[in-house]
């Protein structure tokens, strides 16, 4: 009986993930805010990284799915420097206060392609703005993400950061990563 019970559970908050409101709801969040909005607030976090290892963030525990508002509010209080707005990625949140600046622009631009590709074009105007979008965040990322993980290759704690984001967004198309060993880690 309590396994029924659980898979009862895990059913109706998989429906309840997957509800109109809740899709309608972040579908009212994108069009609130502006593309170029996104953009500079991308970009306007200009913190300095630090020389803590990635491993030494706080970890992040999600949940299936995508994380509610107040989880990715206080994964980015919780983060050590300012996030960017543009970061939505739990996992994303925990490593980027230990990048350097070109890691961080990376994850910032990834996570608004990422962010644009689950859009749905409801009309001929959104459909245009989303395809501007794609270019701008999305085209040559596999090409961006390898040039920065050859550039960081000698740094253990940077590649094995960037080994993460590689599974994450599928991003290991003609380079294999390359996992450093636990000596070589800062």
């Amino acid at each position: 009986m309590p396994t029924r019970r659980l898979v009862l559970l895990c059913g109706l908050s998989l429906l309840a993930a997957c509800s109109p409101r809740v899709a309608d709801h972040s579908a009212d969040e994108a069009r609130a805010t502006p593309p170029g909005a996104v953009v500079a607030a991308a970009h306007a976090s200009t913190e300095p990284a630090t020389s803590t290892p990635p491993e030494a963030a706080p970890q992040a525990s999600h949940s299936a799915g995508m994380p509610g508002l107040n989880e990715l509010q206080r994964a980015h209080a919780d983060a050590g420097c300012e996030v960017s707005n543009a970061i939505g990625d739990l996992d994303d949140i925990g490593i980027y206060c230990q990048m350097p600046a070109d890691v961080r622009a990376f994850l910032e631009r990834e996570n608004l392609c990422q962010h644009f590709a689950g859009e749905e074009p409801y009309d001929a105007a959104r459909k245009r703005d989303l395809e501007a979008a794609w270019a701008e965040f999305c085209d040559g990322r596999e090409r961006r993400f390898e040039a920065l993980y050859e550039h960081h290759f000698d740094d253990c704690a940077i590649r094995h950061a960037l080994i993460g984001v590689g599974k994450r967004y599928d991003l290991f198309t003609d380079t294999a990563p390359d996992y450093c060993r636990p000596q070589d880690m800062r």
